[in-house]
């Protein structure tokens, strides 16, 4: 049986962190995945976007899911640079449930983070990438068995990055929290940021994407807040 905290967490309804209920953070969902708020808000707005079904990264999503998960990085990237500014996207990506790529949920998950920062100069530094157009390169970087990091900039340029089998965990948590000022923050467990989590929830409580500027997938996605 799959112990997983976001199937959990999808299964139940709701979130439950150090004994307490905070209710439903889901924000928006499309038929295959989910967008809500990050336990450990290094800045407030951040997301995650996440597989409805269990998938231990975005590489082993199913690639017929891939279009539809593009549509919806795209809508979370106007919502937040409505109300925060342009996001930044990563995800540590997952090989095995040994070689984890420095993830600490092994659950496909996309990280948005609404900072003005480039962290390719950090992360180019120490491991070997090329960029690319789209997620198709995370599904063969799975299927040979090697972990991942996915980066996509401010301004939509996306790299994939080859890594060692073993990485600190939270790696790129904490890249982002030295460059921007806010080292103590990287770690979700120790700094979860609960107040930022329910602020947001109740920021993006309405529609940011006028209907008529949205594209098939994000016409069906629904809003559903606490």
């Amino acid at each position: 049986m799959i112990q997983c905290q976001f199937c959990d967490e999808f299964e139940k309804g709701f979130l439950e962190f150090q004994d307490i209920n905070f209710g439903n953070r889901i924000l928006v969902e499309s038929d295959n995945f989910a967008v809500f708020p990050s336990l450990g808000q290094i800045v407030e707005g951040y997301l995650l976007i996440a597989s409805k079904e269990h998938h231990i990264g975005i590489g082993n999503v199913p690639q017929e899911q891939y279009r539809e998960l593009d549509s919806v990085c795209q809508g979370v990237r106007r919502m937040l640079s409505d109300s925060y500014g342009s996001p930044l996207f990563f995800e540590h990506g997952s090989a095995s449930e040994r070689k984890k790529g420095g993830c600490c949920i092994t659950h496909a998950h996309i990280h948005a983070v609404p900072v003005q920062c480039d962290i390719l100069p950090e992360l180019g530094s120490y491991f070997s990438y090329s960029e690319i157009e789209s997620f198709d390169p995370l599904k063969e970087q799975f299927d040979k068995g090697v972990p991942y990091f996915f980066y996509e900039s401010n301004a939509g340029k996306r790299y994939l990055f080859e890594i060692p089998d073993i990485v600190p965990s939270q790696y790129i948590r904490q890249v982002i929290a030295l460059k921007i000022g806010k080292p103590e923050r990287w770690d979700w467990r120790t700094c979860p940021g609960i107040d930022e989590l329910l602020h947001t929830v109740e920021l993006l409580k309405k529609p940011s994407i006028p209907k008529e500027h949205m594209g098939v997938v994000e016409q069906k996605m629904i809003k559903k807040f606490i």
